[in-house]
């Protein structure tokens, strides 16, 4: 077994948009009603397993992604 650990992968949240490479981004939350957060939860999950979801908005091009909270 050597020293080295697994290198570490980038955080997609942090990358510039991948439309238009602008960097500059409006954060908020996505909402079906009132207060309801979206929810990701794999196909085979259960009620309660999913993971609340995050969206950024690039201010240049408008393209919205959608991202877990960690």
């Amino acid at each position: 077994m050597s020293g080295t650990s697994e290198p570490q992968r980038p955080n997609p949240s942090e990358a510039p948009c991948p439309i238009c490479s602008n960097q500059t981004f409006s954060w908020g939350r996505t909402v079906i009603e009132a207060n309801d957060w979206l929810y990701f939860r794999q196909g085979d999950g259960f009620w309660g397993d999913g993971e609340k979801m995050t969206a950024r908005k690039c201010l240049t091009c408008r393209n919205v992604q959608l991202f877990t909270q960690r």
